[in-house]
C-alpha cells in the first residue's frame, strides 16, 4: 500500500480516538450520578441522580460533544475497514460501519435527550411529572433504540466474524481488541464494582472504550492494516 493511502488510514484511525473520546465525556457526564433505580415505568437509562439536582451545564457539554465527536467517528469507523484484505469485504464493513456510527450517534442523543427532559421536568412539575413524560419518550425512542443496538451489533459481529474466517489481515488474537470485547469487560467490571456514580459512569462509558481499545490496537499494528492487499472480491 502507498505512503499516501498509509497515512490517510493512520489520520482515520486517529480520528477513531478522537471522536470516541468526544463521546465518552458525554456518556461519562450522563453517567457519573447516584444510580439509585426509580422504577420500571421510565426511561431504562434514568437513575435517581438525573432529576432536578442534574446539572444542565452537562448535558450541553455531552450534546456538543457529540456533535464535534460525530465528525470524527465516522471516518474513524470507516476508516478501519482497511483491515479486510479484499475490496468486496472492505466495502462491507465500510457499510456496516457507517450504520454503526450511525447507530452510535442515535443512542447518544436518544440517552441525552431523555436525561434533559426528565430533569427540566422534575424542576418543573416534581418527580411524577418526570415519570410520566419519560414513559412517553421510552414509547416513543424504544423502537428506534432498539434498531441503533441492531446496527451497531451488526457491525461489531461480522467484524469478529471475518476475522475469525480470515478475510481480513489481522490474527485470531486481534478478536480481543474489536471492540465488543473490552466494551463487554468494562460493562462487567462496573457491574462488579459497588453501586456508585464511578461505576455507573464506567458501564456508560464501555461502549466508546471499546471502541479506542480498537482504534489504538490498529494504530500499533499498523504496518499489518496497510500492507498490500488485492482488490479482487
Amino acid at each position: 500500500m502507498d505512503r499516501k493511502t498509509k497515512r490517510k488510514t493512520e489520520l482515520a484511525l486517529l480520528c477513531g480516538i478522537l471522536g470516541s473520546l468526544c463521546f465518552g465525556v458525554g456518556d461519562w457526564l450522563l453517567g457519573y450520578v447516584d444510580p439509585t433505580p426509580i422504577g420500571e415505568n421510565i426511561f431504562y437509562f434514568i437513575s435517581a441522580g438525573h432529576g432536578a439536582g442534574y446539572d444542565a451545564w452537562k448535558i450541553v457539554v455531552t450534546l456538543v460533544m457529540a456533535m464535534v465527536g460525530m465528525c470524527f467517528l465516522v471516518p474513524g469507523m470507516t476508516g478501519s475497514a482497511e483491515v479486510a484484505r479484499k475490496s468486496g469485504t472492505r466495502k462491507l464493513l465500510r457499510y456496516l460501519f457507517a450504520l454503526c456510527a450511525v447507530g452510535w450517534i442515535v443512542i447518544h442523543f436518544g440517552v441525552a435527550v431523555n436525561v434533559l427532559v426528565f430533569s427540566i421536568a422534575e424542576r418543573a412539575g416534581g418527580r411524577e411529572l418526570a415519570i410520566s413524560l419519560s414513559y412517553d419518550m421510552n414509547n416513543v425512542c424504544l423502537l428506534f433504540l432498539y434498531c441503533a443496538y441492531v446496527f451497531v451489533a451488526a457491525a461489531l459481529i461480522t467484524l469478529i466474524v471475518l476475522i475469525l474466517c480470515g478475510k481480513t489481515r489481522l490474527k485470531w488474537t486481534a478478536t480481543l481488541f474489536t471492540p465488543a470485547v473490552p466494551m463487554g469487560i468494562i460493562s462487567v467490571v462496573s457491574g462488579l464494582l459497588p453501586a456508585s456514580p464511578f461505576a455507573y459512569g464506567l458501564s456508560t462509558f464501555c461502549m466508546n472504550g471499546g471502541l479506542i481499545v480498537w482504534f489504538v490496537y490498529l494504530l500499533l499494528h499498523q504496518d499489518t492494516v496497510t500492507e498490500d492487499c488485492t482488490d479482487e472480491f
